[in-house]
């Protein structure tokens, strides 16, 4: 992302607030602080080989948050270091938490006071001020002036990720949050949370939901097919693998009576007789059934394959249309002939 384009300052403050959300959710673990410290770390290092970054992801204000989360880790790891090593109560763990965060404030802005007035913080940039003001009012002509700045509308959602992917993320979304909830999936909650609040503040940053939409929406339509095709088969392929133990019938022991030999046989009788009748019932049951979730499983075959061809045709054009040249444009005239408008760059 560093070498390609500047949306890595967007991935690295989205992981960045997803570590500290998890640390406030009571997620913290040392699993979590090695992956977000290597992360951090590797990632940071490399970002500042590219000659137009430098020393940027230790002085932009836009890149200083993911930074203090790191920090915040290192000072939680030091203090959960010394409650294992010395076997600390809880009293004593948040004493020694009150003392190592106070101090470290006081450091840190100790530094930060000496450091901003040396110069050596940077501006926030005009357009990432857009975010958070009028777009019209960022300071900067060329960001106040481009259309792509302006706020996002429903309709553009509709036009750039297809009225069908709009509809069908909010299910996926209510999926991740209520069902299949966890600290590597509640990324995914983070993600959409933060494209949506950005993209409806500038309509040029919808393409970050494109991949979370994604996503969610392939979350939907692997639990639709799991769910067909268990009541189907009785078993989900490993992939779609979601449904646990529960459907499984307990059997439950049977109290022994002492009775008669008569009574005995009757009841084996009565037995074998309501035991015949429930097994046809549950045969034609569990065949009407599987009758009814094969249309259905038909029916959702054919209406991905539709949505899906629609979507796969729209996404490639509105690619085509990104990839081209602003000032030189492909175009044909009413008899067919091939055109190529370049107005602008001849002006």
């Amino acid at each position: 992302m560093v070498a390609a384009w500047g949306g890595y300052v967007f991935v690295i403050n989205l992981i960045g607030v997803h570590a500290g959300l998890l640390v406030l959710f009571g997620r913290y673990s040392t699993k979590l602080y090695r992956a977000y410290t290597a992360f951090y770390s590797v990632g940071t290092i490399l970002a500042m080989q590219i000659p137009v970054v430098g020393w940027t992801p230790l002085k932009s204000l836009e890149q200083l948050g993911p930074f203090a989360v790191f920090i915040g880790f290192q000072l939680i790891e030091l203090v959960e270091s010394q409650k294992r090593r010395h076997n600390l109560s809880t009293k004593r763990t948040w004493k020694l938490r009150i003392q190592v965060f106070v101090a470290a404030a006081f450091l840190f802005f100790a530094v930060a006071a000496l450091l901003n007035f040396s110069g050596y913080f940077g501006p926030i940039s005009s357009r990432v001020r857009g975010l958070f003001v009028k777009h019209t009012k960022t300071g900067n002509p060329l960001v106040d002036s481009v259309a792509e700045h302006q706020p996002a509308n429903p309709s553009a959602y509709d036009q750039y990720l297809s009225k069908s992917v709009v509809s069908v993320v909010p299910i996926g979304f209510a999926l991740v949050a209520f069902r299949y909830f966890h600290d590597s999936s509640s990324f995914l909650l983070v993600y959409g949370v933060a494209t949506y609040f950005f993209s409806l503040k500038m309509v040029r940053l919808i393409l970050l939901t494109a991949p979370i939409a994604s996503v969610l929406l392939g979350i939907v339509i692997g639990r639709l097919f799991g769910f067909l095709f268990y009541n189907m088969f009785g078993f989900v392929l490993s992939p779609l693998a979601f449904m646990d133990d529960e459907n499984k019938e307990e059997t439950k022991p049977v109290k022994k009576e002492a009775k008669t030999k008569d009574t005995k046989k009757k009841k084996a009788e009565e037995e074998k007789e309501i035991e015949s009748s429930n097994s046809v019932v549950s045969i034609v049951r569990s065949l009407v059934f599987k009758i009814i979730f094969s249309y259905l499983f038909y029916l959702a075959i054919l209406e991905t394959r539709v949505q899906g061809s629609e979507f796969y045709e729209s996404s490639h054009a509105i690619g085509k249309h990104f990839a081209n040249p602003t000032i030189v444009q492909k175009g044909e005239l009413n008899n067919g002939e091939k055109i190529v408008v370049d107005d602008y760059r001849d002006w």
